[in-house]
């Protein structure tokens, strides 16, 4: 059984407490491509995109829910490293395909944080996979999630490199920077949870903590002066914007996808697949 995860960006954000106890507020969108994952009984092998990986995080989620030796086989359609919540995205779908494949007991929650603790312990993310698990423009608080009303729309992503979030999270002058501004952007965000109100911090905290890079501050003002909204995706060298005129068609490496309104699922079983796994 194949499970299916989809990629998140963070328009802004801040660090709750330490080590395996470290939790994520802020805001982001969850997006309609991300992980496809397949989990078999075999050898303990990890594929990504067809190539073998150590993938310290996907060894942890399965170690995690079975002593059984899995295969696992994820295809992500957007690059690593870059802001897109991939980790989460690859953690989750193998959480969820693992648990299928071998028909355990987990709810949904469960999995969600089992691939969540995978994350922190690996740094590879800290909020991703709570918002991956409903979809949606989702704010992230201590006492819980809540959803801004988002209208369809296309969200066009632009890529300029990679960005470490492990390396980020250890530099403690950032941080700080970070958690101040993260906080003022959810405290701003709550008194006009609106989608344009959402972008519009998520500018100001990408200029404020200072992450963001030469050239994705370009394209930002690019999509700006054309009366589009964008900024910086979190943590990566990329940019995610609302650009009906299309300023971003002049920098490399841009896609488009939309807003994705359901969170992590299963994929490509038939109605008599599944009643056959039921009856087992």
């Amino acid at each position: 059984m194949k499970a299916f995860c989809p990629c998140h960006v963070t328009g802004f954000f801040a660090l709750r407490g330490k080590g395996h106890t470290i939790s994520s507020e802020g805001c982001g969108i969850v997006l309609s491509v991300g992980a496809t994952t397949e989990a078999t009984e075999g050898s303990g092998s990890v594929f990504i995109n067809g190539l073998s990986s150590t993938a310290p995080t996907t060894a942890t989620v399965v170690g995690l829910l079975t002593n059984e030796s899995m295969d696992v086989y994820t295809s992500l359609s957007l690059p690593t490293s870059c802001g897109f919540g991939t980790s989460g995205a690859g953690a989750f779908s193998t959480a969820l395909a693992v648990s299928g494949s071998l028909k355990l007991d987990y709810s949904l929650n469960a999995l969600r944080d089992v691939a969540q603790h995978a994350e922190i312990v690996h740094k590879t993310g800290v909020g991703d996979v709570v918002a991956q698990a409903v979809g949606g423009v989702v704010i992230r608080r201590q006492k819980g999630i809540d959803r801004i009303p988002a209208p369809p729309a296309k969200i066009s992503l632009a890529v300029f490199g990679e960005i470490s979030t492990a390396q980020i999270i250890r530099d403690q002058e950032i941080m700080r920077t970070i958690n101040t501004q993260g906080a003022w952007a959810l405290k701003s965000l709550d008194k006009k949870p609106t989608f344009e109100t959402f972008m519009a911090l998520s500018k100001e905290f990408a200029y404020k903590s200072g992450v963001i890079s030469e050239k994705a501050r370009d394209a930002v003002e690019a999509v700006e002066a054309t009366g589009g909204f964008a900024s910086m995706a979190m943590l990566g060298d990329a940019v995610f914007a609302i650009d009906p005129c299309g300023a971003l068609d002049e920098f490399n490496n841009v896609m488009t996808t939309t807003i994705c309104h359901c969170g992590a699922h299963f994929v490509g079983s038939t109605s008599r697949e599944i009643s056959s796994k039921m009856r087992g």
